[in-house]
């Protein structure tokens, strides 16, 4: 196979891979039939999706710690494996405890391998294309991201036809199984593939994407800078509006009424809208710079809030989709202010550990954001002033980037 070739094959594949295993972001759609059986509470349902994004980012913590010990084959391996088992653990749960062993084996081993495959899959994607590292990162990630979009209908049709439990065991048969397949085309290049592609992009004017950094900087250092706290700041607040309106899901559009399908259709769009932020958002950043990118980002989730509020008080499913794309615009494009800005402020030299501990703000917005929208909108009876709570963190993180912006170099 000619190189060419193999890397556009490296990219198709790796975008099905994680189109697949985007899956993770249709937890509600997923979880409906259980939830329906078993009676679960909003709370206990956003719960599963904040212990998915805490587990999914230890995975992302972990992977590059194995691959570097043992290789990019075993993380492949392990992943397929926790998947296999928190799916088919899942379809094993019953009675008073089904719940809390959900938390566990969905929550924890199935996410754990998601994030596995996850943050192996970006490096050996990006690695074929040094020439458009960009691209190939915001074509995979798209994928990702719109994975829910695609396979949240899927899984309520297949629902109508198998038991919840059978298509519990398939869906983890089948993504184990496609994950191992992948694995034997998803690697890196070798030396002799590696100085046969295509030079990197010389460096852009200052500010832009591929911009040399001013300086190279450690963890210990990056977390005592002003710029940090800000970008920290931004991303936990519109990471947990995004989380937030995902973990809540289908909820939102069923208290208007919406059937199983429709629910989910509606809910998906947050998933589109992730995936698309995720591919443009590269170039506004390139074209705008951070300062207006990112409170163009922070507008945005805030609009999609104030959208959703309305979209409740004129019972308009129409206007609620207009609404879930928009939050999910927002949440896709701050995902990846997170590499732009790091790689700006901090260098490269040490970048793959800034960003773990960067990303770890994911942790805090899975937990406050999502399971803390369902406890209070339980607690309330009311997903108002929830998303109310939300538009407010949007403006919030809005004056951050405006903080962000003005600290520039």
């Amino acid at each position: 196979m000619n190189l060419r070739a193999r890397r556009v094959l490296t990219l198709a594949v790796g975008t099905l891979l994680l189109l697949f295993l985007g899956l993770i972001y249709a937890y509600s759609v997923l979880m409906a039939p259980l939830k329906a059986q078993f009676d679960w509470s909003v709370s206990g349902m956003t719960l599963v999706f904040a212990i998915s994004i805490v587990a999914f980012t230890i995975g992302n913590l972990l992977a590059g710690k194995i691959e570097s010990a043992v290789g990019v084959r075993p993380v492949y391996l392990l992943g397929a494996a926790l998947l296999l088992a928190g799916f088919v653990g899942s379809s094993l749960v019953d009675g008073p405890s089904a719940l809390t062993v959900v938390y566990l084996t969905y929550g924890v081993l199935a996410s754990l391998g998601i994030g596995l495959v996850y943050n192996v899959v970006i490096p050996v994607v990006t690695s074929w294309f040094p020439d458009a590292c960009g691209m190939a990162q915001g074509v995979s990630l798209m994928g990702f991201g719109m994975g829910g979009f695609l396979l949240g209908p899927v899984a309520t049709q297949l629902y109508t036809v198998l038991d919840w439990r059978v298509a519990f065991v398939g869906v983890g048969v089948v993504f184990s199984a496609l994950t191992v397949a992948c694995s034997l085309i998803l690697r890196k290049p070798t030396s002799g593939e590696l100085a046969k592609l295509p030079a990197v992009v010389p460096a852009q004017s200052a500010g832009g994407a591929d911009a040399a950094p001013v300086r190279d900087c450690g963890t210990a250092q990056m977390v005592g800078d002003r710029t940090f706290r800000l970008l920290y700041v931004f991303l936990f607040m519109l990471g947990s509006v995004g989380m937030g309106i995902t973990g809540i899901g289908k909820e939102l559009p069923a208290s208007l009424g919406a059937d199983a399908l429709g629910a989910a259709f509606v809910i998906g769009f947050v998933n589109v809208g992730n995936g698309l932020g995720r591919l443009v958002a590269g170039t506004l950043l390139d074209r705008l710079g951070r300062g207006r990118t990112m409170v163009g980002v922070g507008l945005l989730s805030m609009v999609g809030t104030i959208l959703l509020i309305l979209s409740l008080l004129g019972e308009s499913t129409t206007l609620m989709t207009v609404a879930c794309l928009a939050a999910g615009l927002a949440w896709g494009a701050a995902v990846v202010c997170m590499p732009f800005v790091t790689r700006a402020e901090w260098g490269m030299a040490n970048m793959a550990s800034n960003m773990a501990v960067v990303n770890t703000y994911s942790i805090f917005g899975a937990v406050l954001g999502s399971w803390g929208a369902g406890l209070l909108a339980e607690l309330l009876g009311s997903f108002i002033p929830v998303l109310a709570i939300m538009a407010f963190m949007g403006a919030a993180g809005t004056l951050v980037a405006l903080a962000l912006a003005k600290s520039s170099r």
